[in-house]
């Protein structure tokens, strides 16, 4: 054989070699940044079993999520609030949970360990601005909340205030972790983390008579529900990412219960 002939056959060889490699069918999915952790190692999981797959994550919030997913710009949404006509113009979405996630509050060490729902609500709202109001030093509160695209706002603006806002004062933040290392570094910090894992570094708070337990967590009362959403109804390589990332058992490990 020529070496002419010999290198085109190579390069015939390594081209066939990347095709064969190549995935041929791309899922991506886009969303609420407290369940990526868990998306990560599924969708690492699912490729593992699927070579033919590649599934790509971005976080963005919930709504950014539903927004991209209705518009067909993303093949799959992940959120922990119910999809409104605004965002979704009209499409339908089909969906299945991935479970309840906690939303556990959080504060800076050395504050407070209990407040009252009530206490609680009006130090998210604005109304009590200093911890000596609820039996904890006299030092200024600083409310450390999540962007208006975040599902986790949404759900502590229904569950907990009644549908009252959090104050405009509060310091604005993009994901969870970042949330968390804003409390445990701000002196006189309140905010809230989607988690089934409590943190460390920080005191996660008992509100009322209700103490989060991670053997337990279907007694504490404040929990975001994260679910995939899909264009309806969905070609069957989006149908089998998503129930294979919302049928795995292990996602208790990642604090979905």
């Amino acid at each position: 054989m020529t070496r002419g002939l010999w290198r085109a056959g190579l390069v015939a060889h390594l081209a066939g070699a990347l095709l064969a490699a190549a995935p041929r069918h791309e899922v991506s999915l886009m969303g609420a940044t407290s369940v990526l952790p868990y998306l990560r190692a599924a969708s690492a999981a699912f490729m593992s079993a699927h070579p033919g797959y590649r599934v790509t994550l971005a976080g963005g919030g919930s709504v950014a999520g539903l927004v991209e997913v209705s518009r067909g710009r993303v093949d799959l949404a992940v959120a922990d609030i119910p999809p409104r006509s605004e965002w979704t113009q009209g499409v339908q979405l089909c969906h299945t949970a991935l479970g309840r996630l906690p939303i556990l509050f959080i504060a800076h060490q050395g504050l407070v360990t209990h407040l009252s729902a009530t206490q609680l609500r009006e130090i998210l709202v604005g109304r009590i601005r200093n911890w000596s109001a609820v039996g904890g030093p006299h030092e200024r509160i600083v409310v450390v909340s999540r962007s208006l695209a975040s599902g986790a706002l949404q759900v502590v603006e229904r569950q907990l205030l009644g549908g009252q806002r959090v104050t405009s004062h509060a310091i604005v933040m993009l994901s969870n972790g970042a949330v968390f290392t804003t409390v445990r570094e701000t002196p006189g910090a309140i905010g809230y983390v989607e988690s089934g894992q409590p943190p460390s570094g920080v005191a996660i708070l008992q509100v009322d008579q209700h103490r989060f337990a991670r053997h337990d967590p279907g007694a504490w009362p404040y929990y975001a529900v994260p679910t995939l959403y899909w264009r309806c109804p969905g070609d069957r390589r989006v149908r089998d990412v998503a129930g294979y990332l919302a049928s795995q058992p292990w996602r208790r490990e990642f604090g979905l219960f």
